[in-house]
């Protein structure tokens, strides 16, 4: 625990010294250098964190679900009718395990940001140390003031780091709306904390629900939920997602998707371990809200033009599945099956691993595309694996762990969770029933679609024909071996973690003793995956590692062997060219026309838009063709997509909005009388609710 409490404060003093570095007055090489210890301290407490939770998990086989006790006195309490309140830091075993998912992945994150703007951009490295601080202090919160003071704080190193180029279209309000639904999670999870205290009399987690009558544990249940639900980007509040992540400075994109969303996944599981038992009903809603979420988010990443668009919602979409999966737990608590509470929240751990990894070695591998192209547009992206070959990589590895192809961490995640909502005929209850088949089909049509979408971001982006160059100057960094260091730990472990697949359950395992007890049934023998369940599937990602190879190697040998000196040769045939007469450059697919098919076959979810139009003016680019007509006219299309929760639930809710602060607005005079009389309406009212709660107790 000791080193947790260093970690926050070295990046307390990272976030002081960052902005301290911007300060326009201070000299150019003085604020080189202060900034560069910015990013050495946020990399260090980073390590301090990840160290912290290791040595608990190591040390987690002693069957205590509370590796270190809290600092200080056990939260908040009543003594002798006043409400006493401490800030508590607790590290159990579930701490620890999203200590070491959030901050190992944060590790090379850092190292990669650390090659960028050290001059340049020193307060982006404050942001990022209190996104850092923010983060560890959730994932150890002890009471629910210490929760929400980091829940709150994490809110607003959001807002800072998505707004940092504020002057660049669109910032601003990508800043405000991830604001505003941080403020609107904080007023959830501070209302159910209200109702739990009401009863039990003490902000403590361990404790928190002691008392409570059964709707009022429903009631603060559906609000926790509703709440953490925010952060990952659950549908309907998931819109400020997409616009969030892509509106972040690069490498600020990958630890905001990559580690810090994990506080959301880790007070989803905390939730399940406080409060136990969910109504019958919340279940069916989040396994079927997931399994739309996770659709609904891969249906706009497969058609999104724009590389950091698409891999923000990616995250949508994974946030589906890694929920889904939480569903499943969520109905196995509700039939009292242990073995089903240990198959949904070890797959929905396992896919939270799995997103980290890839999710951050795709927004890396991003950043520095972006910095070599200048531009993000999917279209502009060519032959990347061959012009930046360590980010390519990175695009093409972080791409098929997404996607859940073999030999990657994404693979044996993906299929706990079809296996997980396989175990339906396991439960009586029809409505739990019913749901569990539903996210089934739903997460199984998620993962075709990821395919689709994946494919074209490797094939045409990073193995595509080569475009314009890239002048040598742009490839700055590239070539930093911070840089490349990051990327290579981020691909070891997209790839090691299907390796050494059972030690991750283990290490799953001992995270979620809390939780559930049975995880360990899922590794038989020593390289084998089971869903808990014996007997019903076996799987090794391990052995995968040397069938698949071995069987590659082995049909080179034999096509070599059968084809004599035929099999080196190369034909060369004329690339294929759009058939359509006057299309300029048409060589191939592009991104935007790869994706067409899928326009069409989800207009229903995508609600897709075309239109043809005659201009004199050439139209073309990221959002659709053209093709040149008679007597210089062309006729120019464009296809389009809407976000259907956007456009039907929040939209409609506009002038609403706008009508209440414009009458928000009257009460704002300016009169200084008017302000203490609403201060004094305040008051008498607080009064007079305290009065009557002395009366009744």
């Amino acid at each position: 625990m000791t080193l947790v409490v260093i970690g926050i404060g070295v990046a307390a003093v990272a976030a002081v010294l960052g902005w301290f570095a911007g300060l326009a007055r201070l000299r150019p090489a003085g604020a080189s250098t202060i900034s560069g210890i910015t990013w050495a301290l946020n990399l260090a407490a980073a390590v301090l964190f990840v160290v912290a939770g290791s040595l608990v998990l190591a040390g987690a086989d002693d069957g205590s679900a509370d590796a270190a006790g809290p600092i200080g006195a056990s939260g908040a309490q009543v003594v002798q009718g006043t409400l006493v309140s401490t800030t508590t830091l607790r590290l159990d075993r579930l701490s620890a395990l999203f200590l070491v998912i959030s901050f190992g992945v944060a590790v090379p994150v850092l190292l990669s940001a650390a090659s960028r703007g050290m001059v340049r951009r020193p307060r982006l490295a404050a942001g990022i140390a209190l996104v850092l601080l923010a983060t560890a202090v959730v994932v150890t919160a002890g009471d629910l003031f210490t929760l929400l003071l980091g829940w709150e704080g994490l809110g607003f190193a959001f807002y800072l780091v998505v707004g940092y180029d504020r002057d660049r279209r669109g910032r601003a309000w990508a800043a405000v709306l991830t604001g505003g639904f941080s403020g609107f999670s904080g007023a959830a999870i501070l209302l159910a904390g209200s109702l739990l205290f009401a009863y039990s009399h003490t902000l403590d987690l361990a404790g928190i629900a002691a008392g409570s009558p059964r709707l009022i544990r429903d009631t603060a249940y559906v609000l926790f939920i509703v709440g953490f639900a925010v952060k990952v980007g659950l549908m309907p509040l998931h819109i400020w997602l997409p616009r969030g992540y892509a509106a972040a400075p690069g490498p600020a994109r990958a630890l905001l998707a990559g580690s810090a969303v994990n506080v959301g996944f880790y007070a989803l599981w905390r939730t399940l371990d406080i409060l136990g038992t969910p109504p019958a009903w919340l279940a069916c809603a989040v396994l079927v809200v997931g399994g739309l979420t996770a659709l609904l988010g891969i249906s706009h990443a497969a058609v999104n033009a724009d590389l950091a668009s698409l891999v923000s919602w990616s995250s949508v979409e994974n946030a589906g599945l890694i929920v889904t999966a939480y569903g499943v737990g969520l109905v196995g608590a509700i039939a009292h099956e242990p073995a089903l509470v240990a198959a949904g929240i070890l797959a929905a751990t396992a896919q939270v691993c799995a997103h980290a990894l890839g999710k951050s070695l795709l927004f890396v591998s991003a950043a520095a595309i972006e910095d070599a192209y200048l531009t993000t547009d999917l279209d502009r992206l060519r032959a990347i694996a061959r012009r930046l070959p360590f980010s390519g990589t990175g695009l093409v590895i972080g791409s098929l762990t997404l996607a859940g192809v073999p030999l990657t961490a994404g693979f044996a995640s993906e299929w706990f969770i079809l296996e997980a909502l396989m175990q339906q005929f396991r439960v009586d209850d029809l409505p739990l029933n019913l749901s569990l088949a539903v996210a089934g089909v739903l997460v199984a049509l998620t993962i075709g679609v990821a395919t689709i979408a994946f494919v074209r971001l490797i094939a045409l982006t990073a193995f595509g024909h080569a475009g314009e160059d890239i002048p040598q100057e742009r490839r700055v960094y590239e070539r930093r071996l911070t840089h490349r260091g990051g990327i290579v730990l981020l691909v070891a472990g997209c790839l090691g973690t299907a390796v050494v697949a059972p030690l991750q359950v283990r290490m799953i395992a001992a995270g979620i003793l809390p939780i559930t007890d049975d995880v360990s049934k899922a590794v038989t023998g020593t390289w084998i995956l089971q869903p808990v369940y014996s007997g019903f599937s076996a799987l090794s990602p391990s052995w995968l590692w040397i069938m698949i190879p071995a069987y590659v190697l082995l049909v080179g040998i034999l096509a070599f062997a059968l084809s004599g000196r035929r099999f080196l040769r190369v034909r060369r045939v004329p690339p294929w060219r759009s058939a359509s007469p006057g299309v300029i450059n048409g060589r191939g697919y592009t991104s935007f026309a790869f994706a067409n098919p899928m326009r069409k076959v989800l207009a229903a979810i995508l609600m897709t838009r075309g239109e043809l139009r005659r201009e004199e003016i050439a139209t073309g680019g990221e959002t659709g063709g053209e093709q040149r007509g008679p007597a210089g006219v062309r006729l120019g299309y464009t296809i389009d997509v809407v976000d259907v929760v956007e456009r039907y639930l929040y939209r409609p809710l506009i002038p609403l909005g706008m009508r209440i602060v414009r009458t928000a607005q009257r009460l704002q005079s300016g009169r200084l009388d008017a302000y203490i009389a609403y201060m004094l309406i305040a008051l008498l009212a607080i009064l007079a609710v305290v009065t009557s709660m002395a009366v009744n107790r």
